[in-house]
């Protein structure tokens, strides 16, 4: 698959108090090897789903852009995949971030973001030049075509201003006022709720109130309404988004299995030969897979 990982998620959707609790590790002893295996069951689960857990950020690369012609779908269906579609090949797209390409000359051009159209709602997310536009003519050379976009259920939150009544997210999609917004604690299983910016509440849909600059967001309880004055700053890993805990549950028991099968196991490695109990796990995987139409 042509995809290259720009950036890196910056958390882990599982801490190291959740999983050692999940392992009934109760030292400190063996923190290293805990933190190794939490990474490689977030690569093992991603591979395997086909999507991003925790906001990172990808390039597609291609040799063309798909299909010719004016943009257009057939009257009457519901659906399509019309030949000049584009489709990323992972799941939890946040948001495209550039389509780029190599013009005849070999410079890289930025498609203006005005001249095509995302559909998140579908997956994989397809894209499309808008009506009476079309794809630019690249280079013909492979690698000409570049889609740089975020992916993830979740970011991670790196400050809460009480005086400003911000929260910070430099890792999430960009949002507008009016958007729907989550905060959560990583830790939902091991941690209550008590430790979210005050008077914030869990597994509760809150509302930008207004950008105050990139990634730098006030809520509101209610879309249009006032901003919510933040009295404490919470404690612990504080999140945007929710991952579905159908996956957390996969990490937890494929860490099961590397733990128990620790000596045969590389904590640094990227693939592991240790066999998981599939045919009930995959199941598990289903609510975030991404499936091809």
């Amino acid at each position: 698959m042509p995809l290259q990982r720009l950036l890196a998620p910056t958390a882990e959707p599982v801490s190291l108090v959740q999983a050692k609790t999940h392992l009934r590790v109760v030292d400190s002893a063996e923190d290293g090897l805990v933190v190794g295996l939490i990474a490689a069951a977030r690569r093992m689960c991603e591979q395997r789903a086909q999507c991003s857990l925790v906001a990172t950020r990808w390039k597609y690369v291609l040799d063309s852009f798909p299909g010719v012609g004016v943009t257009g779908v057939p009257w009457g269906s519901p659906f399509t995949l019309p030949p000049q579609a584009m489709q990323i090949p992972w799941g939890a797209v946040l948001q495209v971030v550039s389509i780029t390409y190599l013009d005849m000359t070999g410079v890289r051009q930025t498609m203006p973001s005005t001249d095509y159209t995302v559909d998140y709602a579908s997956e994989p997310v397809r894209i499309t030049p808008l009506f009476g536009k079309i794809w630019p003519i690249p280079l013909p050379q492979i690698g000409a075509v570049e889609v740089t976009f975020d992916s993830g259920f979740m970011a991670p939150i790196t400050a809460v201003d009480t005086s400003a009544d911000t929260i910070t997210v430099p890792r999430w999609k960009t949002m507008a006022a009016g958007d729907t917004v989550r905060v959560v604690k990583r830790d939902r299983a091991v941690l209550n709720d008590g430790n979210l910016p005050a008077p914030l509440a869990g597994y509760t849909d809150y509302y930008v109130q207004s950008v105050v600059s990139a990634n730098v967001y006030k809520l509101a309880s209610t879309s249009g309404g006032a901003a919510i004055d933040l009295t404490q700053t919470g404690g612990g890993d504080l999140f945007v988004g929710e991952i579905p805990q159908d996956a957390v549950s996969w990490m937890l028991m494929a860490m099961g299995t590397l733990y128990e099968n620790r000596e045969s196991v590389s904590v640094d490695a990227r693939l592991v030969s240790v066999e998981l109990p599939d045919d009930f796990m995959r199941g598990l995987l289903d609510s975030i897979r991404m499936t091809a139409y």
